[in-house]
């Protein structure tokens, strides 16, 4: 989905047209175009794209051009709502032209088909989407219990599937999740992924992701898994965390590591109560605080991605923010946005992986005890070349390391899409698909090290 400007007011009336989509100049497919009139201080149309069909083997891994063909009545960009849904793992960038008019860059946000291609193999299958409005409780056995008067619509919102189905199963699940049975996380594992769901919560604690569902309230995606027989929790929506929401009320350093949020949960709130699901939550902050999230790992990925769309953020003519703005939001400090003081990238990185830190040691939790392993200095553990293309050698010191490594490597959306053992320090990435993976090396002595590499 493209997003750049968002706007406000009431439907009046559709108008409907068909446009093409290009991506690097191969045509992709056919675009719907729903232009709206709205009833508001602002006159104009708004313009929503609709793509219906799931864009295969398209992955952004750089800044990529976007085109739109036949769009000449329809370039009021600055009434934008909506865009077409693209093959993006993760937040990526691409430069949008309108005909042959460029129209600056633009951010790939909520790409939902693409989550459910990379976790289920884009499997049929229910899948509901919660609103803002959807809490987890358990209201009653029927779905009118889910309506909410002042959303106008139901809380839960069936994106793919069957509607009986989706609604049956879910309610059944919300009723188990919401019953304090003796052997919880044994029972509700029956219809919830209740440890992916407890890992997912505390990522979204850890990024300030107050976007998506913390606990209370929020934005989420479940998708029953029909192999399994169970929900599943889709990781969805990162666009508005490190601090870029509500930064007034919660910053980096004052959002505390079990918010109330978490304990006031209808299911969340047994992350509080049932040991199984606690240590899980905290051995999870550990891993984000030492390992996938240390600011270390943080910047070299702000770094590699900043990189990667400066020439073509400096040159687009229509951002609302200048140069300096973005260079100050990807380094260290604070910047306004929307009246608020905002941790640029790395400042959040630094101060949150701190916090989180110093609130493992004050509750005692201990890290090494919950991982059963020690994340080696990472300055001992090198990696050449990094980027490549096919292949990557290993220098490391034999008096630390086992003499047997075995590596994993991770893509964005947590897969391991490869492991195995060194072959004499050197690790072929020929099967790999472009783009930038997290690999973990690990020994017989509990060392670990987790290195970000990048395939091109």
């Amino acid at each position: 989905m493209l997003k750049q400007v968002q706007h406000d007011g009431f439907v009046c009336f559709f108008l409907i047209s068909y446009t093409q989509l290009f991506i690097s100049n191969m045509r992709i497919t056919s675009i719907l175009i729903l232009t709206m009139a709205y009833f508001s201080n602002l006159s104009g149309q708004g313009l929503t794209l609709f793509n219906d069909s799931y864009l295969h083997e398209i992955h952004f891994n750089s800044v990529d051009t976007m085109t739109f063909i036949n769009t000449e009545n329809y370039q009021n960009v600055d009434m934008i709502v909506d865009g077409v849904t693209t093959n993006s793992v993760r937040t990526a960038y691409a430069k949008v032209f309108l005909d042959n008019h460029y129209w600056g860059v633009y951010t790939i946000v909520e790409g939902k088909d693409e989550m459910f291609n990379h976790v289920f193999g884009n499997r049929s299958g229910d899948a509901i989407e919660s609103s803002d409005f959807g809490d987890l409780c358990y209201e009653g056995g029927n779905k009118s219990n889910y309506y909410n008067s002042t959303l106008g619509d139901y809380v839960y919102i069936v994106d793919n599937g069957n509607n009986n189905t989706a609604w049956s199963r879910f309610i059944t699940m919300l009723d188990k999740a919401n019953n304090k049975a003796t052997n919880y996380v044994s029972t509700v594992d029956n219809y919830l992924n209740i440890i992916d769901f407890t890992k997912y919560q505390a990522l979204n604690v850890y990024c300030l992701n107050f976007d998506s569902y913390i606990g209370y309230v929020g934005n989420q995606l479940y998708f029953y898994d029909g192999d399994a027989a169970l929900w599943q929790v889709i990781p969805w929506d990162f666009n508005a965390s490190f601090g870029l929401w509500n930064t007034l009320n919660y910053g980096p350093s004052s959002y505390p590591i079990m918010p109330s949020d978490i304990y006031n949960g209808c299911v969340a709130s047994n992350i509080n109560t049932n040991t199984t699901l606690e240590n899980q939550y905290y051995t999870t902050m550990c891993e984000l605080a030492n390992t996938y999230a240390d600011s270390t790992v943080l910047n070299e990925i702000i770094d590699n991605w900043k990189a990667q769309i400066k020439t073509a953020v400096y040159l687009d003519w229509r951002k609302d923010f200048n140069n300096s703005d973005f260079d100050n939001a990807t380094d260290y400090g604070y910047y306004s946005h929307n009246g608020e003081q905002v941790p640029s990238m790395k400042t959040f990185a630094q101060v949150r992986d701190e916090t989180i830190t110093a609130a493992l040691q004050n509750i005692n939790f201990n890290c090494a005890t919950s991982t059963n392993s020690t994340l080696s200095d990472n300055s001992m553990f090198k990696i050449s070349p990094n980027p490549t293309t096919d292949k990557i050698y290993l220098d490391f010191d034999h008096s630390v390391w086992n003499e047997t490594l075995n590596y994993e490597i991770i893509n964005w959306n947590g897969q391991i899409v490869q492991s195995g053992i060194v072959d004499n320090r050197m690790i072929n990435l020929e099967n790999l698909n472009n783009g930038i993976f997290v690999l973990k090396c690990f020994d017989a002595k509990k060392n670990f090290v987790v290195r970000e590499i990048m395939v091109f």
